[in-house]
């Protein structure tokens, strides 16, 4: 056996005197590692026999560690870290890398999932864990590395890469165009069901914001439908439950494949737009690889 093995205290008992140091407490030490307070309390005794010193003193509410304390645990402390983080790496070694990607559940629905596929292929050694929210890029940024997000731009943390501008139009079933031929500008809308997303936060695009910036009072519209969810939105349009506001990417291939037309020619070029961003810091070989695939595919 190794002249410093002979030396070394239990590795459990070093675990529960961390504990105890780091939290001032048996109590709580025990808490922390789901065992009893006694057995805490027997095992750094049995340390401080071992050594030969106490490395605490007992207090009525709690521990202070002694000039002996203090030095076992910066070493303690040093030596458990080391160990941890050389584990850690070792995993992450035998494990595929992983990009984890934050997008909105209507940039996920009609955009990157149908041509996820094509980017696995191409790099079938890297892991994709996919984050979506139909409430802005802010909410899934601490959860993911990079992401697409749709704004003007600017997220703390974060650099942003513009992928492409927006632009917002009116999009109906072509069952429901065909059954409309009256359909032929703005102000015709006012008499259509109008598919609205319930949502109140501040700087959104919808009808209202629509038809202002145009020059039309959208407040004569004669009948409103809402959703929370831009996908189930846009599949109520699909299915000829209205006329919604498409996007540019969202409904680009819904309206190539035919299950989307547009009644009317008048559009919007919308300020925000989307971009591909990637947390300051994090760019790594496997985010760069999606990120020019996805400049390449956007």
């Amino acid at each position: 056996m190794s002249t410093y093995l002979q030396h070394l205290p239990r590795l459990t008992r070093l675990r529960m005197f961390e504990a105890a140091a780091r939290l001032q407490s048996f109590t709580l030490a025990a808490q922390e590692l789901k065992i009893t307070q006694a057995a805490v309390s027997q095992q750094v005794r049995i340390l401080e026999t071992e050594l030969g010193v106490n490395l605490f003193v007992r207090l009525h509410r709690g521990l202070e560690l002694t000039e002996n304390g203090h030095a076992m645990f910066r070493t303690v402390t040093s030596a458990l870290s080391q160990i941890a983080h050389t584990a850690e790496a070792l995993r992450s070694a035998s494990r595929p890398p992983v990009i984890r990607i934050g997008v909105t559940f209507a940039v996920a629905t009609f955009w990157l999932i149908p041509r996820l596929p094509a980017f696995r292929a191409a790099h079938p050694g890297i892991e994709v864990h996919l984050t979506a929210t139909d409430r802005g890029f802010n909410n899934v940024a601490d959860q993911v590395d990079i992401g697409v997000a749709f704004g003007d731009g600017f997220w703390p943390g974060f650099t942003p890469t513009l992928l492409k501008e927006s632009i917002v139009f009116p999009v109906c079933s072509p069952a429901y165009a065909n059954d409309r031929p009256g359909l032929r500008d703005v102000g015709d809308l006012m008499e259509e069901t109008l598919l609205r997303m319930d949502d109140d936060r501040p700087g959104r695009l919808d009808w209202p914001e629509w038809f202002a910036a145009l020059g039309v009072d959208g407040s004569r519209a004669a009948r409103t439908l809402k959703f929370n969810s831009h996908p189930l939105l846009i599949q109520a349009a699909c299915e000829g439950q209205g006329i919604a506001l498409g996007w540019s990417v969202l409904t680009d291939d819904l309206i190539a494949s035919g299950k989307l037309v547009r009644p009317i020619e008048a559009s919007l070029q919308n300020p925000k737009g989307f971009f591909f961003v990637e947390r300051l810091g994090k760019t790594n070989r496997e985010s760069q690889l999606f990120k020019d695939w996805i400049v390449q595919n956007f």
